[in-house]
């Protein structure tokens, strides 16, 4: 039967000194085998009540003391536990050699600097994570090297405080002349580090904390395009070009469904259940289940000889670029004024529309017509995946003429 307890034992050097203090050790038995796990406490014998295995009151300091030699004792304890429940024979050895393991761990966790958890943080989070949000991780990591590199700073734990932030901000909006949100996005991925980071140990720092320490968002007066600017792309006949026919097919199945590039470029027969996609999403993980609206029953029509049912896909690049020439063949190209922050200042460009079209144009599309159909953003939201009001609020680009009549039609129908 295994027994823990706690024994004091004096080394020959406290013998030799007559040192009225002797260690503390927790002797663990098994089998008849014995060892020992020190505690790095010494302790005068009359303070030690061996009955109750734990340090007198009438020494100062006893309850922290005990505390300290409970942790120990759990530690050892939990090693012997863990292995008969597997059906392991906890041997003194065995016992041992686990725990010096754990020593060396937590040992390790003070070991490890910002940038070296960090990379141990991205490479883990291959396991579970997207390559989007990999891509991302990356990109943190890349400009915090360009930012040491400016301010001749070497970032770790202990320096990653508001002076840092202000800093930081002032070399990626000021230096660099990137977008306030951009900065957003790489304080709100340092966090996540952070916090698994402080979570596990690895970290006791906690001056990113501060309020002051802020993810930063700016309302961005991105595009999308009504079903009338939609039916434009829909009337061209593009039948001489089949590559901006497929791209503008795709898109329009994009703009139906609400999905992102990374899945409605991926769908496949398997995904149509009934009149229904039903699509586990590769950003988030979740299944979504979306109606097969008659436009995009159409296209799955034109292209059932195809293998996937619908058309195939290109790159990103290369569809954003084919989205904006289509874009101009249509005649989208009323002027937008894109208004932007970078640190305090703000600026101002006009674009033709169809300059800002993109593969996202389609999920912001979605929303934003199937908002103005009326229906509720609750059952919109169940298909675009959002899970908050405000995350899903951020594509709905409806304009102050359009809220107006929309306004406008609940109240004739409430009449």
């Amino acid at each position: 039967m295994a027994t823990l307890k706690f024994v004091l034992n004096k080394s020959q050097h406290q013998k030799k000194t007559n040192n009225p203090e002797s260690m503390l050790m927790l002797r663990y038995t098994h089998k008849k085998k014995v060892t020992y796990f020190t505690t790095h406490k010494n302790i005068r014998d009359d303070y030690w009540d061996a009955k109750n295995q734990k340090v007198k009151r009438s020494y100062s300091g006893s309850d922290r003391f005990n505390i300290y030699l409970t942790t120990i004792k759990q530690k050892v304890d939990d090693i012997v536990n863990g292995l008969l429940i597997n059906g392991e024979d906890p041997t003194t050895t065995y016992v041992k050699s686990l725990y010096n393991e754990t020593k060396l761990e937590q040992q390790k966790k003070t070991q490890y600097t910002f940038f070296e958890y960090a990379e141990h943080y991205v490479e883990i989070s291959k396991k579970s994570k997207s390559a989007g949000t990999l891509k991302t991780y990356r990109t943190v990591l890349n400009q915090l090297i360009k930012y040491q590199q400016y301010s001749g700073i070497q970032l770790d734990w202990h320096n990653i405080d508001i002076d840092f932030y202000y800093d930081f901000q002032e070399f990626y909006t000021g230096v660099q002349g990137f977008l306030n949100n951009g900065f957003g996005r790489i304080i709100k991925n340092m966090k996540v580090i952070l916090n698994d980071a402080t979570d596990k140990g690895y970290n006791t720092h906690l001056m990113y904390k501060n309020k002051k320490f802020k993810t930063v968002r700016e309302e961005v007066n991105n595009i999308y395009l009504s079903e009338e600017e939609l039916q434009r792309m829909m009337d061209l006949d593009l039948s001489y070009n089949k590559s901006l026919e497929r791209v503008r097919d795709l898109f329009i199945v994009g703009c139906y469904t609400g999905l992102r590039f990374s899945d409605f470029s991926e769908l496949k027969k398997e995904h149509i259940v009934g009149n229904t996609f039903k699509v586990k999403t590769i950003k988030t993980n979740e299944w979504v289940t979306i109606p097969l609206i008659d436009i995009v029953q159409t296209i799955i029509e034109k292209y059932k000889d195809n293998p996937n049912s619908l058309p195939k896909s290109c790159v990103n690049q290369t569809m954003n670029k084919h989205l904006k020439e289509i874009g101009r063949r249509a005649k989208i190209d009323e002027t937008f004024l894109k208004i932007r922050t970078k640190g305090r200042d703000r600026h101002e460009k006009s674009f033709k529309k169809y300059e800002l079209i993109t593969t996202h144009t389609a999920r912001r599309s979605f929303a934003t017509n199937m908002f103005k159909r009326g229906i509720p953003s609750r059952v919109i939201m169940k298909i675009t995946g959002h899970r908050t009001e405000r995350a899903f609020s951020t594509y709905i680009k409806v304009s102050q003429d359009e809220n107006a009549e929309i306004m406008l039609r609940y109240l004739e129908q409430s009449a």
